[in-house]
């Protein structure tokens, strides 16, 4: 009886470690997290191919039915079926190989090429921002804002050569809000991607002579349209896919 009493016990204890694993890479995956888990669409011949890279903003963090109201997804149905969009987005990583979480050394990353895409919508640098990635210093000297110009410009490139010869939109990053509580969420700095980063992305884009895409101002002033200052809801979502929209379709 004792050793049933035990191999029950053993049983509902690794049920459980399997319930809590699985719950906690669905929530990974859910919030952008887990690269490994990120379903793409397989293009069909004759349609042009989209790749929209990015952080949580692009990946749709926090929209409930992201994979059909995230900003990817509203672009794919604004474009129809000619075009086939992936959503290359994961949440927290930064541009600069400097960041904590650069965005370039992930296999999504290599998917994104390997889509061999016609067209690429480059969006990074929110995650820049933090206070640990921006004003990281060496010998006393800020390192980070020069290191992420040179990054920006090698990713630029690395899309730019693929044999497919996409054209290139750079798009520049939102502004960021103060949540419910008052307070700036996951370390974002909003005066660093007002006067910093969406700066130095624009201007670099334009001297590369790729597309440039600057939803700030479509976003300056309205916070309701992001669900934690951070990340556009759905509503936001739609409004930043019809702005690629328009840039693609010039």
């Amino acid at each position: 009886m004792k050793h049933k009493k035990r191999i029950r016990i053993l049983v509902l204890a690794a049920a459980g470690l399997l319930l809590a694993a699985g719950l906690t890479l669905g929530v990974l995956a859910y919030n952008g997290l887990l690269g490994a888990y990120h379903p793409l669409q397989t293009p069909k011949d004759g349609q042009v191919r989209v790749a929209c890279v990015g952080d949580s903003v692009t990946y749709g963090f926090g929209i409930p039915d992201r994979s059909k109201k995230g900003y990817p997804a509203a672009l794919q149905a604004l474009l129809g079926d000619g075009y086939c969009v992936n959503n290359y987005g994961y949440s927290g990583r930064t541009l600069c190989l400097l960041g904590d979480r650069p965005y370039r050394v992930e296999k999504l990353c290599t998917e994104s090429r390997e889509f061999l895409p016609d067209i690429v919508v480059l969006m990074l640098g929110a995650n820049d921002s933090k206070p640990y990635n921006w004003n990281a210093t060496v010998g006393g000297e800020q390192v980070y804002p020069a290191q992420f110009e040179s990054d920006l410009r090698d990713l630029i490139a690395l899309y730019r050569d693929l044999p497919s010869s996409p054209r290139v939109f750079v798009m520049g990053p939102l502004p960021a809000y103060a949540d419910k509580s008052g307070k700036v969420r996951y370390d974002i700095q909003p005066d660093v991607i007002q006067d910093e980063v969406r700066p130095l992305v624009l201007r670099v884009a334009r001297e590369m002579g790729v597309g440039v895409i600057d939803p700030y101002p479509a976003f300056e002033g309205k916070p309701d349209l992001f669900s934690d200052g951070l990340h556009p809801t759905a509503e936001g979502a739609a409004l930043l896919a019809r702005t690629v929209y328009d840039a693609i379709l010039g």
